[in-house]
């Protein structure tokens, strides 16, 4: 049985035990309850794609007064990213609260998709507790799910072959479709190419789970000064478009409607990136990898637009060059 984002938790809440309190608010939206944290769901994201997403009101953009409660605010979406890989995080534009999401351009309707939704919940969990333990709040380790592991049979309609991991196959349809060049791999990642671009498709002990990412080290001789860090962190927040292109309707990595996980790590190197679920035996994963390639490739295309914009005290290639 293959099943879209939104009815299996609705079945699962019918269910009993988590999640559960599973309602639909008009057309637009549904919640339900997940240990103890309230969880929305936007209807149409959850049809195609995957959109889980929780708030921690502790921890509040518009009530940062100085310039160090900002940075310290904005160093939290870093560490919960940092942390829990494939955990969006970003400022609710109007309340100023954090929001935490699992967040997918691509999920289609999915083989064993509760197995899949019992993971991202446990992601958001992860990332709720990471986001109260960096802000001193009392906080519970989150409860890690006994899921069983496909054994490959990974693959995206492409005919007969098949791969060991969502990864392994996300990583083969951008060779072939964007005639990416793989150079090189290890046990958590795979680099690849297409023309200037590079980007890494990564691994993170869930079979079915991949992350598309791109990383700059252009931000580090900046980020380590508040006050600088703050300015970037404003602007990621707001519409980046093409420069002299009065039509292009832009592109906003903190959009709530968006998908793009984007963060500093601790040594300053900014990374974005999209994450998806892969399935074994279905082949809507060509579907899914489509939209999330499609959107990690705006992303790159929108960073470059706005590193071309940022002054050389807050963005420079030359003086972030490796030693």
């Amino acid at each position: 049985m293959r099943e879209n984002a939104l009815t299996t938790v609705a079945t699962l809440a019918a269910a009993g035990g988590e999640p559960h309190s599973f309602q639909q608010i008009g057309e637009d939206t549904a919640t339900f309850t997940y240990r103890g944290l309230t969880v929305t769901m936007p209807v149409v994201a959850n049809l195609l794609g995957l959109s889980l997403t929780t708030r921690v009101p502790e921890c509040n953009i518009l009530r940062a007064g100085s310039v160090a409660e900002k940075a310290l605010a904005y160093r939290c979406i870093d560490h919960v990213c940092s942390t829990c890989a494939g955990v969006r995080a970003l400022f609710d534009p109007v309340s100023g609260e954090l929001v935490l999401g699992v967040e997918s351009a691509g999920f289609d309707r999915q083989f064993r998709a509760d197995t899949l939704i019992d993971v991202a919940l446990f992601m958001l969990e992860e990332g709720v507790m990471a986001a109260r333990a960096y802000l001193g709040l009392p906080f519970t380790e989150a409860v890690r799910p006994s899921v069983s592991q496909w054994l490959g049979g990974f693959h995206y309609g492409e005919g007969f072959n098949v791969y060991p991991t969502a990864s392994d196959a996300f990583a083969v349809f951008m060779r072939k479709k964007y005639q990416a060049e793989e150079l090189s791999r290890d046990a958590t990642s795979i680099l690849l190419a297409s023309g200037p671009l590079r980007f890494d498709v990564r691994f993170f002990g869930w079979r079915f789970g991949y992350m598309v990412e791109t990383a700059t080290r252009g931000f580090r001789h900046a980020v380590m000064d508040d006050g600088r860090y703050v300015r970037i962190q404003e602007r990621l927040a707001q519409l980046v478009r093409e420069p002299g292109n009065t039509a292009d309707s832009g592109w906003n990595f903190r959009d709530p409607a968006g998908s793009a996980v984007a963060y500093f790590r601790p040594d300053g190197t900014f990374v974005v990136g999209e994450y998806g679920f892969g399935n074994a035996k279905t082949e809507e994963n060509g579907a899914a990898f489509e939209r999330v390639a499609t959107r990690h490739l705006l992303n790159m295309r929108y960073m470059t637009f706005l590193a071309e914009e940022f002054p050389e005290d807050l963005y420079s290639d030359e003086a972030n060059r490796p030693n």
